[in-house]
């Protein structure tokens, strides 16, 4: 039987005949670089001169000068690769806003203050309303004049740079052309992407430049320490009172009913974590407490570092916070220390155990194990397991207030480690802890939110703390005000809240930070189906470490 001979197939697209293939390819090779000389190049150069004449043009741009209330203001509108609202502040610092994301950014600088104006405004109702009636429209006047300046010189840079390289109107035109182009898209790319509501939500940076430990840089650590403290109190409360002042601003509430946001409607609880021993942390409490009137402070631990009685001492500026203080153990700190928060007068809340503080019910747990040799790393494993089951307990404790009190459930649970979450995932809304030295907020699927706080006391008295500040690069302070609804249907929701970051020593600078929640933001909460793994993650675990 002869072997049977197996034809090639065809192929799906039929191949062009090798003398088609040649003819197209030496037909682009003619065609090709006349195409790139006639069209390609003529515009990229076009669009190079027009670039650079704008760019000239919008650098020498003039401000719109306007008066704000008391203040002298200069309005400015150009090209930028950091798009948004930029308010000068000097010397304080500089206020931001991410309203949109197209290449353009207005700034307005304060080129000056009529005190004497500035004193009769504050005393005299009429002028404070006559402001907030005509503020709006003035600064939205201003910033059409500075963006009108901006684009006439911008265009007249264009112009005038393809005048002087062309010498010819028909390439002239074709710049204008180009210009009016990209201009009509940025301005489009802006109205499409702009964001009314990222000006509830400001970004306050301020540079401290007279702050003595800068000043003291050639001292040692520890008096360099003294130096920045001393200095440091003066300093953030005068920047506190000034973001303090923004922050009473209608931007919290239902707009519709005429809600005034920030006042006697909302409950404002201080979240601080592992202090390790750094009075500054306190120094920073105290000011935070008095200048954002502060109802309750919640402390999620590591407040010591080695959990023995030498320490004492330290805890002792807890009696003098004046507020409710609420308090659980980190794995820093031993029973010994627990006994002695509670011996200041604090709420210590340990095993599922709840209190009322501030109209608030929290209930809290602390770290199941003492490792003051560790440096804040997420628990992973079996570590991981100890603190599951140590959130199986307070998740019971909750869920035993809550069926006692249907009408009031828990609204915050406190941890240290913000591992093993998962029994807590749904069945409240907020889980507040620390433990990692970096600052993080994230929302499970199941509604309950979880945030997590740096260090107010940039790491303190611990190995890694004086390692960086030996480095000359310590980890700053952070602490976050949070913000509850008071009374109707908000009451006991997390409405807001500022980010405070405040520089460590060696640098200058203080960062306020607020968000604004919205309902979508909050979810109803929903316990998830165990999914037969007692460990399983889930979408908004906490999996991040100090470093």
């Amino acid at each position: 039987m002869s072997p049977r001979i197996r034809r090639p197939s065809r192929p799906l697209v039929p191949r062009l005949p090798e003398r088609w293939g040649a003819a197209w390819r030496g037909f682009w090779a003619r065609r090709a670089p006349r195409f790139a000389r006639r069209h390609v190049l003529p515009w990229f150069g076009i669009l190079v001169v027009a670039g650079v004449g704008a760019a000239i043009g919008f650098a020498l741009a003039p401000g719109s000068s306007t008066y704000v209330g008391p203040l002298q203001t200069e309005v400015r509108v150009r090209p930028s690769l950091s798009p948004g609202v930029e308010v000068d502040l000097p010397p304080v610092g500089k206020v931001t806003f991410d309203t949109h994301r197209a290449p353009i950014i207005v700034t307005a600088n304060i080129e000056s203050v009529d005190v004497d104006a500035a004193a009769r405004l504050v005393r005299s109702p009429q002028q404070l309303l006559a402001l907030e009636l005509t503020a709006a429209d003035t600064v939205r006047s201003a910033v059409v004049r500075a963006a009108a300046y901006s684009l006439a010189c911008g265009f007249g840079g264009a112009v005038l740079a393809a005048v002087v390289v062309y010498r010819g109107r028909r390439r002239t035109l074709q710049t204008g052309a180009a210009l009016l182009v990209v201009v009509v898209a940025a301005g489009a790319g802006t109205a499409l992407t702009f964001d009314a509501g990222a000006l509830r939500q400001p970004r306050f940076t301020g540079l401290l430049s007279r702050a003595p430990y800068v000043v003291s840089s050639t001292q040692n650590a520890l008096d360099r320490l003294e130096s920045y403290r001393s200095g440091l109190s003066d300093i953030v409360r005068s920047v506190s009172t000034l973001y303090a002042a923004a922050a009473n601003l209608p931007v919290l509430g239902d707009e519709q009913s005429g809600s005034t946001g920030l006042g006697e409607d909302v409950t404002t609880v201080l979240h601080i974590s592992d202090l390790h021993l750094n009075p500054l942390g306190y120094d920073l409490t105290d000011n935070l407490v008095k200048q954002f009137g502060v109802d309750a402070v919640v402390d999620t631990g590591d407040t010591t570092t080695w959990g023995t009685g030498a320490e004492a001492s330290f805890l002792g500026r807890i009696g003098g916070i004046g507020v409710p203080y609420v308090w659980v153990r980190g794995n820093h700190d031993s029973t010994d220390t627990q006994a002695q928060v509670a011996a200041q007068g604090a709420i210590v809340l340990d095993q599922g155990a709840t209190t009322e503080v501030a109209g608030l019910v929290l209930a809290g747990q602390g770290d199941p194990v003492f490792t003051p040799d560790g440096e804040g790393k997420a628990a992973t494993g079996s570590a991981e397991q100890i603190q599951e089951s140590a959130n199986e307990t307070l998740a019971a404790g909750i869920e035993t207030w809550d069926d006692a009190h249907a009408d009031d459930p828990v609204d915050i649970a406190l941890v240290h480690d913000p591992s093993g979450l998962q029994p807590l995932y749904g069945r409240v809304p907020l889980v507040l802890a620390g433990h990692l030295h970096k600052r993080s907020v994230t929302l499970d699927s199941s509604g309950t939110r979880i945030m997590v706080e740096g260090t107010t006391g940039g790491a303190g008295v611990t190995s890694a703390g004086l390692n960086r500040l030996a480095d000359g690069a310590p980890l700053p302070l952070s602490a976050t005000l949070l913000y509850f609804g008071k009374t109707g249907p908000d009451a006991g929701k997390l409405l807001a809240y500022d980010e405070v970051t405040v520089g460590g020593l060696g640098l200058a600078e203080v960062n306020l930070q607020r968000t604004v929640l919205s309902d979508e933001d909050r979810p109803a909460l929903s316990v998830p189906t165990p999914t037969g793994s007692a460990s399983g993650s889930s979408s908004g675990s906490v999996t991040s470490s100090s470093g």
